[in-house]
């Protein structure tokens, strides 16, 4: 039996075939309600601290080092796992929807521990019950212990729940339609239809992202780490 590898770009294609339907691209299956985020970048602001937004893709917040495999100007090219910046010379690193589009992730928290200072700051954003979504392409998923086990290396300051159980919900009650559907095309347009349709489920995370039991079966996590203090051996050394 031949299994077709997951592809990203069916929206693209749809778009390219009847660009009307731009204008009526629906919202996407997720509302990001977390403050870790805010709350590092008011500890370390870009103007006053070297802070690297690593796979920011085309997000971009002002003062920050922008980094990315593929990213425009102003922006340094550059894989994750081989960062071309000194040891040490790094206040913080925000790694936001990254690590779960890298093959190896432990190399890449590696190598921000090697280029943070001591005491500088790492904040991870991943996703927990998120949908296939290549970028480009999709390896893993992390629950509050995992990032916990892959960040030994650092001190936990602070986690949160950022994109609620209600996100999950949505983006699996979008896709669930078009999975019944062996004609592309099919399943794309049952796939839009439940998207308008189940955008509107997303927001109660408002109420719920911030509920005790969340993180249970949340969308996406969020973790603050913080490198200990001591000197860090160069690159390729550190494990």
């Amino acid at each position: 039996m031949r299994i077709s590898a997951p592809t990203s770009r069916g929206a693209a294609d749809l778009f390219a075939r009847w660009p009307i339907l731009k204008r009526l691209k629906p919202p996407g299956p997720t509302l990001n309600t977390g403050l870790l985020l805010t709350r590092v970048l008011e500890s370390y602001p870009p103007n006053r601290y070297r802070v690297l937004d690593l796979g920011c893709g085309s997000r971009q917040i002002p003062g920050t080092i922008r980094s990315d495999i593929f990213v425009s100007a102003p922006g340094i090219r550059a894989d994750a796992a081989r960062l071309p910046f000194r040891s040490q010379s790094l206040d913080c690193v925000l790694a936001t929807a990254l690590l779960e589009h890298v093959p190896n992730p432990r190399v890449v928290v590696r190598e921000v521990y090697r280029v943070l200072r001591p005491t500088g700051v790492f904040y991870v954003e991943v996703p927990f019950l998120e949908g296939f979504h290549a970028d480009p392409d999709d390896y893993q998923r992390y629950t509050f212990r995992g990032l916990e086990v892959l960040l030994r290396r650092f001190e936990i300051l602070d986690q949160e729940v950022c994109v609620g159980p209600n996100s999950a919900l949505t983006w699996i009650l979008r896709e669930y339609p078009g999975a019944w559907f062996s004609n592309r095309w099919a399943a794309l347009a049952a796939k839009f239809v439940a998207a308008w349709l189940t955008a509107p489920i997303r927001h109660l995370d408002r109420f719920m992202a911030r509920r005790p039991g969340a993180y249970r079966i949340a969308a996406g996590l969020s973790i603050v780490a913080r490198r200990p203090g001591g000197r860090v051996r160069e690159s390729g050394s550190a494990s």
